[in-house]
């Protein structure tokens, strides 16, 4: 399998899940690009996050709790990427409303978890970007 069919099948996966707080699947902003990295080779990067909240104060808690999702998106994954436009499979963070958004690149767009309607495709580049290369 060519490592951009595994972005594509994450997506059609994703696509039919409808956004929760339950802190188990990738239902919510911040699980969904966990999701993507425990897919393609970070098996543990969802450890310390799934099963540990259940509703959207306990998960801003949580994040609070580890110094804010930027924070924790860098002792996750290291250092940002800097300099360098985002390729296909980066995962990012985009400020909006007093929160993050985790985002997923595919290279011309990004994708986010969107309320209830699944994920949503945006031309909107994220604050914040990891590399995370394909390991698949």
């Amino acid at each position: 399998m060519r490592e951009t069919d595994e972005l594509d099948d994450y997506l059609a996966q994703e696509r039919a899940q409808a956004f929760e707080w339950t802190g188990q699947r990738n239902g919510d902003c911040q699980l969904f690009p966990i999701g993507w990295a425990e897919r393609i080779g970070w098996p543990l990067a969802g450890a310390s996050w799934r099963g540990r909240y259940s509703s959207e104060e306990e998960a801003r808690a949580l994040v609070d709790r580890r110094g804010g999702l930027v924070s924790a998106g860098c002792e996750l994954f290291g250092p940002p990427r800097i300099g360098s436009a985002a390729q296909r499979g980066d995962v990012g963070l985009l400020a909006a409303e007093g929160w993050h958004l985790g985002m997923i690149c595919t290279g011309s767009m990004w994708v986010i978890r969107a309320g209830d309607r699944g994920i949503r495709f945006c031309r909107r580049e994220p604050d914040i970007i990891w590399d995370l290369r394909f390991r698949a």
